[in-house]
């Protein structure tokens, strides 16, 4: 960890994140149900999602902005205590202006996971911008900390780990699950469809 880093997360307030290809494989899958119904199915590591669990235990709220709409999604969302999921975005720093405006966040205050060069409008303007080892070298080049795990593969759990070694709350989520404290976060999951108004 470098101190740039270092000093991002002590500051961290909101953790947002891309989907495809940073909590999954970026691989997609669908099928038909029997009334023709398309759906889409999600694989996600277990891993990453004690790894946002944990984060939004130490007091940094943490959501999803996704240019896809799969139901799964708020399932997942909610299981992990995320404060806000945006479906169908279009336009993800306008959803980043959004959330910073409902959580009394500044963008210097926040972090984004992103994989991709539609993830570069929003990493250009968080405090903390991150990507993963399956990101394209435009996306890594902006990216404070690039995790050395791909998406899909606990790339998200490393970085959640890296941010509460470096804001020091790790030990006390060690302390805490060994001593069968821990509980699970259950904030109100806000979900806004089709992006924010622009």
């Amino acid at each position: 960890m470098n101190e740039s880093f270092i000093q991002k997360a002590k500051n961290l307030k909101l953790l947002l994140t891309d989907v495809d290809g940073v909590l999954t494989d970026s691989k997609l899958c669908w099928f038909t149900d029997a009334n023709g119904n398309r759906l889409e199915i999600k694989n996600f590591e277990s891993l990453d999602g004690m790894g946002m669990m944990f984060l939004r235990a130490c007091g940094v709220r943490t959501g999803i902005i996704s240019r896809g709409g799969a139901p799964v999604l708020a399932e997942w969302a909610k299981l992990l205590g995320m404060d806000i999921l945006y479906y169908h975005v279009s336009n993800k720093p306008a959803a980043l202006a959004d959330a910073c405006q409902r959580f009394g966040v500044r963008p210097e205050e926040a972090a984004f996971i992103g994989d991709d060069i539609t993830d570069l409008g929003v990493l250009k303007r968080v405090g903390l911008p991150l990507s993963v080892a399956n990101g394209v070298e435009e996306v890594k080049d902006v990216a404070v900390y690039t995790s050395p795990k791909k998406g899909g593969e606990g790339a998200v759990r490393d970085i959640c780990e890296q941010i509460l070694k470096a804001r020091g709350q790790w030990k006390s989520i060690l302390d805490e699950v060994s001593a069968g404290k821990f509980e699970d976060p259950h904030p109100q999951l806000i979900v806004v469809k089709n992006g924010p108004k622009n």
